[in-house]
């Protein structure tokens, strides 16, 4: 009997790193989704890293319902609400600890480096601050669709939402997105 249990456990380790070792081409679209989402290189690289940790875990549940790189994107933009609740969490706690002098003063996210706002062109720049405004609802839509081509369908097995409202969430995405850009005087030039 411990043998059979010895051989059970070789075998779910081998399939395992099997698993693993097929993820791993996706690794750096995936920083780029979770850097895009958190907007700090070490969040993202932790956040991609502790994903892939979470997939190989549970390789075995895996059920090829949808693609690899679906499922490990589903459980790394779930990782990423993880941080930003508790990156929340902690400047609310942050924010009640200090007594403010102004009235009305906000918290800036000055987490993006200094490196990568040089990077990002200013409308670039002006685009990421607005996706990034959106709130869990839209945002990794928006990154999803865009930043990583996935379609409709697989951003709804990612997301566990059905097709129809994953397109009218987009819709609603959109719509945000151009009423913040065109507030900054980016207007249907943009959009096209």
């Amino acid at each position: 009997m411990y043998l059979l249990k010895l051989v059970t456990i070789a075998f779910a380790a081998i399939a395992s790193a099997d698993f693993m070792a097929r993820l791993m081409p996706y690794r750096d679209r995936l920083f780029r989704l979770a850097l895009a989402q958190l907007r700090n290189t070490s969040d993202a690289e932790d956040a991609v890293q502790e994903a892939l940790i979470k997939a190989g875990r549970n390789a075995q549940q895996f059920r090829s319902e949808s693609s690899e790189y679906t499922w490990v994107v589903r459980i790394l933009i779930n990782h990423c609400h993880d941080v930003q609740r508790k990156v929340t969490r902690r400047q609310k706690r942050e924010v009640s600890g200090e007594i403010s002098e102004a009235k009305g003063a906000t918290i800036a996210d000055t987490r993006a480096s200094t490196e990568q706002n040089i990077e990002l062109s200013e409308m670039s720049q002006h685009l990421m601050d607005a996706v990034n405004e959106l709130g869990q609802n839209y945002k990794p839509l928006i990154l999803m669709r865009y930043f990583e081509s996935m379609s409709y369908e697989d951003i709804a097995e990612a997301l566990g939402l059905n097709t129809g409202t994953v397109k009218s969430r987009m819709n609603q995405a959109k719509a945000l997105l151009r009423a913040k850009l065109e507030k900054l005087g980016i207007g249907e030039d943009y959009f096209g």
